[in-house]
């Protein structure tokens, strides 16, 4: 068994229930189809971190992930993000794993360099997160010994005060943090078109990018 677990925090894709603010401009059904490229380009991404990949999901019991066979999966538990990330981590440690970093579907195209590094720092530090452009973070990871429930509890979720505060209660509780490079989610129409941008000069690379081809909806 190795040391280090990748969770993939996900939502099972139905419409209406993923991407619900680009699907006000998209519509339900291709905005759970873009979120399906998410998780395609996730998966591959995934099999160049040096870790065992876990699904941690909201949805059906028993879900079908067809572009994550062969991994384990559970189920998330608890009420709100921060409850859930909470508990995420807890299941997989009581698994057996000494380091776990997360991530969410936002990001695409986040290179698996990132997570390989996140795991490096966890070598010498008790946490670390991943920075994202809108003032919250795309990545979060601890030692098992570092896992603090207040590190997730009375944090402003949605807005753009969620990394600092992230870092103050990671402060309170006296632990030793480190930062990654800060890195684009998607959340809304204008990040597709950054997205966009930034992988026009590899469109066959990523499933996401092929699609927005296809339903032609961004501008560079």
């Amino acid at each position: 068994m190795k040391d280090d677990a990748f969770i993939l925090f996900l939502r099972y894709p139905e419409p209406g229930q993923v991407k619900t603010r680009i699907a006000r401009k998209l519509g339900n059904d291709r905005a759970c189809e873009l979120y399906r490229c998410f998780m395609k380009d996730i998966a591959v991404m995934s099999h160049g971190v040096c870790a065992e990949t876990i699904l941690v999901y909201s949805g059906p019991e028993n879900a079908v992930f067809p572009d994550f066979t062969g991994i384990r999966c559970i189920r998330q538990k608890g009420e709100g993000i921060g409850e859930r990330m909470y508990y995420a981590l807890t299941d997989v440690f009581a698994l057996g794993f000494k380091r776990c970093v997360l991530i969410g579907s936002d990001s695409p195209d986040l290179p698996e360099r990132m997570v390989n590094e996140a795991f490096d720092r966890l070598v010498s530090h008790d946490v670390v997160l991943g920075p994202s452009c809108d003032g919250g973070y795309y990545l979060i990871g601890c030692n098992r010994a570092a896992l603090c429930r207040s590190i997730f509890s009375d944090i402003p979720w949605s807005t753009g005060g969620v990394l600092s505060a992230t870092l103050n209660r990671i402060a309170e509780a006296g632990l030793l943090y480190t930062q990654l490079e800060e890195w684009s989610d998607i959340d809304e129409i204008e990040d597709l078109n950054l997205f966009y941008k930034r992988n026009d000069h590899q469109k066959t690379m990523y499933q996401t990018m092929k699609y927005l081809d296809t339903i032609g909806i961004v501008h560079v």
